[in-house]
């Protein structure tokens, strides 16, 4: 039995079947640059994944007349090389690869911003909008941590695959390799192209039978599930329900508060917490609020089965370091009583709850973060200039 995937074209009115020849892009007069180069810039949702393609031909290293074929950047702000081959890989397309990503390394956001900025012949400013709003962020933090290769062919060769599979064990979803297959629709005229995803093999976990909430394959207890299992946790928080909706409180509650108490630091999603329970941060870059050491966070939690939500507003703290400043803020003088702020070990917190998620519900959290946010920030600022001054 082939291992190859096949298509078919059905008449809807006879339900008679028809199968579409698989043929080979150079049969048919298509070229690696021209055309499959061109089909991905225009719509990089062909390699299955949210990319922002910011460079074609890229040629810019200053060592080296090397050009790869496209640059990309993903939703987690990697830089993604895109290195095409039409029927055939060769048995260096990885390696190719590789080198464009070791160049690449050290390429900083204004650098990215340029490649942006010349392929898409639009003014600098603009790029970093375009950047920013592909990455659903505040500031460039993120990007360019790590980067990744997508290799995309009709066919590999083994040396490659082989080679690739080792890789990923080293680094967990280091190269993706897309197979293009192309069929030809003699009757109709049409050409198709199907793309699929051959290493890493999606979705393994979804035909194994597990035993409570998780399950270990022999030799496959390492990094590698672990990678995997954090990758699949991002992709659902992107797409959770919950993201949206905590995306619009955060915007609401900050919008238009002066500059020196607006949080300039947000997630960019939902994150996941114990249960069922999704929850969202703002907080500064600032020092005493850096890496979380205090934030402002919403958690929801959906109530059983009833389908009703709880919301609850914290400013959070590390109650080690910070206790000082928890002490000198009567924080309880300076939020309305009406919102019911409690004391927990970790900071305080106003409850809420309601039917859905709907803009009522997101409208009452945004206007509670945003009070939270008027009373305790100056009171954080006020303390921390004051330290200051002792300390000159």
């Amino acid at each position: 039995m082939s291992g190859e995937p096949q298509m078919f074209r059905i008449n809807p009115e006879n339900r008679a079947s028809e199968k579409i020849t698989h043929v080979d892009f150079a049969n048919l007069g298509l070229r690696e640059v021209t055309d499959i180069q061109e089909w991905i810039a225009a719509n990089p949702g062909i390699l299955g994944d949210d990319l922002l393609i910011i460079s074609k031909e890229f040629r810019g290293f200053d060592r080296t007349n090397e050009r790869l074929d496209l640059l990309a950047v993903d939703y987690d702000g990697n830089l993604v090389i895109i290195e095409l081959k039409r029927d055939d890989t060769g048995a260096d397309a990885h390696w190719q690869a590789i080198k464009y990503a070791s160049y690449l390394r050290h390429a900083n956001a204004d650098e990215i911003v340029g490649m942006l900025a010349n392929y898409a012949q639009i003014p600098k400013s603009e790029a970093i909008n375009r950047l920013l709003h592909h990455l659903q962020a505040d500031d460039f933090t993120i990007l360019n941590n790590d980067q990744r290769i997508i290799l995309a062919s009709h066919r590999f060769a083994r040396e490659v695959t082989t080679a690739v599979l080792w890789l990923n064990e080293k680094s967990p979803n280091l190269i993706t390799c897309i197979q293009l297959m192309p069929y030809h629709d003699q009757q109709q005229g049409t050409l198709y192209v199907q793309a699929s995803t051959i290493i890493p093999l999606p979705g393994v976990d979804d035909y194994l039978v597990r035993v409570g909430d998780s399950i270990q394959e022999i030799g496959n207890v390492g990094g590698n599930a672990r990678g995997a299992n954090l990758a699949r946790s991002f992709a659902e928080s992107r797409i959770h329900p919950t993201t949206p909706f905590l995306k619009r409180v955060g915007d609401l509650a900050i919008e238009g508060l002066p500059d020196e108490i607006k949080p300039d630091k947000r997630s960019r999603w939902s994150g996941v917490g114990g249960g069922n329970m999704r929850y969202y941060h703002l907080w500064y870059s600032r020092h005493p609020w850096s890496n979380w050491d205090m934030s402002y966070r919403v958690n929801l939690f959906p109530e059983g089965e009833s389908g009703e939500w709880r919301a609850y507003v914290e400013f959070r703290h590390d109650q080690n370091g910070l206790r000082k400043i928890l002490d000198d803020i009567a924080f309880h003088d300076r939020i309305p009583a009406a919102l019911g702020l409690e004391n927990y070990d970790d900071g305080f917190v106003v409850e809420m709850g309601s039917d859905t998620l709907n803009d009522d519900f997101g409208d009452r959290i945004a206007e509670t973060v945003r009070t939270v946010i008027e009373a305790i920030t100056p009171a954080v600022n006020d303390l921390e200039d004051a330290d200051n001054e002792e300390d000159i």
